[in-house]
């Protein structure tokens, strides 16, 4: 069954991980139960293909980004190259961290539209990947996120009476079409100056 059948097998678990998330941002089971998870979700794949190189320093395997949708679930063939960026802290100055690569596991990156979703509580993940000199990268990724007509606003769970959501309820191909424009700018330019409000028949 190929890729389909890879789809349709993950599925499930891109659905248990909305769910979990959804428990640790303080929503009670019956209101998970009226977010539709299950129905409206989708799952696309990308697949791709790092061929060794002798001389990784000069050449990108991929650009420094974020994904879009709200989960990205990746696997590999073992071989290590993506890494995220960690941003100024105690330890160090911002700098690129690999991710391991552990056998027979999958890596779950916070796309934009989780962001939005809950407010800014979950960050989205900059990453980007290098190329072994030695060895070919492939990797699978699954890519969560809303159909195209559904619009994503952060959670009225989420929202201090004080401040409001920081974002507005925006669609999918809406982001895609602004990163297109503004690459990492995106997020800003949907970002809510002083007090807002969430509207009732948002679906996510």
């Amino acid at each position: 069954r190929g890729g389909r059948g890879i789809q349709e097998a993950l599925n499930p678990l891109g659905y248990r991980l909305m769910h979990a998330i959804l428990l640790s941002l303080g929503l009670s089971e019956e209101e998970i139960n009226h977010t539709p998870i299950e129905d409206s979700n989708k799952i696309s794949m990308h697949l791709n293909s790092y061929p060794a190189c002798p001389n990784p320093d000069q050449v990108i395997g991929m650009g420094p980004h974020t994904d879009s949708g709200f989960l990205t679930i990746l696997y590999t063939n073992g071989v290590s190259g993506l890494q995220v960026l960690r941003h100024k802290d105690d330890i160090g100055p911002e700098r690129w961290v690999t991710v391991p690569a552990v056998p027979n596991a999958f890596v779950v990156n916070i796309s934009d539209l989780m962001h939005v979703l809950s407010n800014g509580r979950y960050h989205n993940v900059v990453h980007r990947v290098i190329v072994s000199r030695t060895n070919q990268r492939l990797s699978a990724g699954y890519f969560l996120r809303p159909p195209i007509d559904v619009k994503v606003g952060p959670l009225s769970k989420l929202t201090e009476p004080e401040q409001g959501p920081v974002y507005r309820p925006v669609t999918w191909p809406e982001l895609l079409n602004m990163k297109s424009m503004l690459y990492d700018k995106a997020l800003d330019a949907i970002k809510i100056n002083g007090l807002g409000s969430v509207r009732d028949d948002n679906k996510f």
